[in-house]
């Protein structure tokens, strides 16, 4: 159920080669390397190294959602028809514009650029894209996820220049969950079937389109090179070097040793790593916000939940401030609006997120809630506001889930903290609907469509409308806002959409989690902006500047 900017948005649970040295020092001592027919790294010329967790597994687009270190790499050697800036809009990448679209909103006519080259020097064109999109649907492919963005998709070409797809119905996340996805070289691997290709020589030696090519690669490294007729202008930065480490704790030790320049971590960290980090001189520690977001989900069917004053009053006693910085370690953001922060139909003044627990106590009594007095507990026709936090096993999880079980105690409501593996989780309580509240993960991906969450046609077991929450504004929101190819009218659906949430409150948002980013204070031009993948670093690193 996980999804990193997939063609549909879905909890998910954020989980956490060298070069010989003999032709290392002989590129050194000759002051060049030459890569390709045109790529030539000078003396003095800029490298930036940066340590991550984990190891290459495929160099290939099609299997990015499986490793995030392959998705790195992807990142910086592929390009896609587009991709997305770092507030979310989707802006031109392969394609010399964005598409013309009709129909509708069911045909995308994209341009590939005159420009465009792959790294062996052939020109990219449309039957790249045309060849890409087959392997997508071949039944052999092993990630519906990112196949699902394609299902009943139809691809011409009617010149090598120009690339007509056809969706089965109005789709405005089409574009960045699903036309951002890396093309490969039909003259390289036309013929090859998505499951021979998961074995196959190239995904350790692939040609892309993108800003860097890979020049070397192994167990402990991968060394790229600036690709000098990229089409968006060569790189400024002309070798980047992302150096592999077993876990996050080893690579943050190496980072702290000197050994890179760089430094990103994916997963939680405890306070005294991330002090290590940030204490390092001459670098500048980023706490970049993720799509993921940390939710009280609450069961509207259970007869605590249906009162909407019940839920705005939880959401009134929540501290979020505190969740970040005790249980985040400030590394994410206080939200509590659907609509990630920092992201293009993000609106700060529809985000409420301040504690007022006079006001909630004012709301649970309004709704017939009495503090017990000798208990404090709040009472109710003789029942107790006593319920389960479920939660998975995580760590951070279940701090997360206790750190809310304790604000609460503040207005009268009693919740214990129930965890069990992610598996049993999802199967017995989240998938049956057979629960009170829980503590999840939800990764909104790169485009704010609330449907699969939260529009009620995903009630039952088979949709992901895990609050049982169904609401006609809400349907009608979400359904324009997913619909139409109009920017401003998709902004201010999800404009309503928050203002509409944040009365009703169908469920707690606490927080959009975090990730570290690391860079020495000589490295312009890279600030990061949200982490819609961990390869979000990365847009437009051909602009980064020693």
């Amino acid at each position: 159920m996980e999804a990193n900017g997939r063609a549909r948005s879905r909890l998910a649970f954020v989980v956490v080669g060298s070069i010989a040295a003999a032709v290392l020092a002989a590129s050194v001592a000759l002051g060049l390397r030459l890569t390709g027919n045109d790529s030539v790294v000078l003396p003095g010329a800029a490298t930036y190294s940066e340590a991550v967790a984990g190891t290459w597994q495929r160099v290939n687009p099609l299997f990015v959602n499986a490793n995030e270190v392959d998705a790195d790499l992807a990142g910086l050697v592929f390009s896609g028809l587009v991709r997305v800036d770092r507030e979310g809009r989707v802006v031109p990448d392969l394609a010399a514009e964005l598409p013309e679209v009709t129909d509708g909103g069911t045909t995308y006519t994209f341009r590939i650029r005159a420009n465009a080259r792959w790294h062996d020097g052939e020109p990219v064109t449309s039957r790249d894209v045309a060849f890409t999109v087959r392997l997508l649907q071949d039944p052999d492919f092993d990630d519906p996820a990112m196949a699902e963005g394609w299902n009943g998709v139809t691809v011409e070409t009617p010149d090598l220049s120009t690339v007509v797809i056809r969706l089965r119905q109005p789709s405005a996340p089409f574009l960045a969950r699903s036309a951002t996805v890396g093309v490969l070289p039909e003259h390289l691997l036309g013929g090859k079937g998505a499951q021979e290709l998961e074995n196959d020589p190239f995904n350790a030696r692939p040609v892309g389109s993108g800003p860097y090519r890979l020049e070397s690669l192994d167990a402990s490294q991968a060394v790229l090179t600036a690709n000098t007729s990229y089409y968006l202008g060569r790189p400024g930065i002309d070798r980047i070097v992302l150096k592999f480490y077993p876990d996050e704790p080893q690579a943050i030790r190496a980072f702290a040793a000197g050994e890179t320049d760089g430094l990103y971590l994916r997963g939680p960290r405890s306070q005294a790593e991330l002090d290590d980090v940030s204490e390092v001189d001459g670098k500048r520690f980023t706490a970049a916000t993720k799509p993921v977001l940390a939710m009280l989900y609450l069961n509207n069917t259970n007869s605590l939940f249906r009162d909407e004053r019940v839920r705005q009053a939880l959401s009134l006693a929540i501290d979020r401030d505190a969740i970040v910085r005790e249980v985040f370690n400030g590394v994410g953001k206080a939200t509590a609006s659907p609509i990630v922060p920092g992201t293009w139909a993000y609106d700060g003044e529809l985000d409420d997120i301040g504690v007022n627990v006079t006001r909630a106590r004012q709301l649970l009594e309004e709704a017939g809630w009495q503090p017990h007095p000798t208990t404090g507990i709040l009472v109710r026709e003789g029942q107790e506001f006593r319920f389960t936090i479920r939660t998975d096993n995580a760590p951070e999880r279940v701090a997360l889930a206790n750190a809310v079980a304790k604000q609460l105690e503040a207005i009268g409501v009693r919740a214990t903290v129930a965890s069990t593996t992610f598996s049993v989780l999802r199967r017995d309580f989240l998938q049956e609907r057979k629960y009170e509240a829980a503590v999840v993960l939800w990764d909104q991906g790169a485009d704010p469509d609330l449907y699969f969450g939260w529009h009620s046609s995903q009630l039952g077991a088979a949709g992901l409308n895990l609050a049982n929450f169904e609401d006609a504004v809400m349907d009608e929101l979400i359904a324009r806002g997913r619909t139409s190819t109009d920017s401003e009218i998709r902004l201010d659906s999800y404009r309503q959409v928050q203002d509409v949430w944040r009365g009703i409150q169908p469920s707690i948002v606490l927080a959009a989690t975090g990730a570290v980013v690391v860079h020495p204070e000589w490295l312009r031009e890279a600030e990061p902006g949200v982490l819609f993948t961990s390869a979000s670093r990365f847009f437009d690193v051909h602009r980064w500047r020693r």
